[in-house]
């Protein structure tokens, strides 16, 4: 067997080179579940906010973290932090965009992406009556 260098290697060099990469790959076996443990993060429990507002007047809810909309399949709620560097979201009526302050990014009430230099859509969040049939209010599941 010929090593990098161009010249012959004999029998206790190959097994010695051999050895080496086995006692690396063993290494790495064993620290691989120690590297995984330590990049662990613990999920982040959901966030229940209550409104306690009616959409029936103008059919959104502006809150400081979300807005609460209002459509035929019921109400949605979508997140008033922009995904390209996080600024609050407006929201305007009469052209029913969500419109960054600090770029111009617009996003749609459904939350999708329409111009601007963000790239991806607003989270959106579930939306569930406060009380079962009534329309005074709403629990936000962040």
């Amino acid at each position: 067997m010929r090593c990098s260098g161009g010249r012959e290697m004999n029998r206790r060099e190959v097994l010695g080179e051999g050895w080496k990469w086995l006692r690396l790959a063993v290494a790495a076996a064993l620290l691989y579940p120690l590297l995984r443990f330590l990049g662990f993060k613990v999920p982040r429990k959901p966030r229940r906010v209550e409104v306690h507002k009616s959409l029936k007047v103008t059919g959104f809810i502006i809150e400081h973290e979300f807005i609460i909309f209002d459509g035929a399949k019921g109400p949605w709620a979508v997140s008033r932090k922009c995904t390209h560097l996080g600024c609050r979201l407006n929201y305007r009526e009469k052209e029913h965009i969500l419109l960054c302050p600090c770029h111009q990014s617009r996003f749609s009430p459904q939350g999708r992406r329409l111009a601007g230099p963000a790239q991806r859509n607003l989270p959106t969040f579930p939306v569930a009556a406060l009380h079962e049939g009534e329309d005074k209010g709403y629990v936000v599941t962040l």
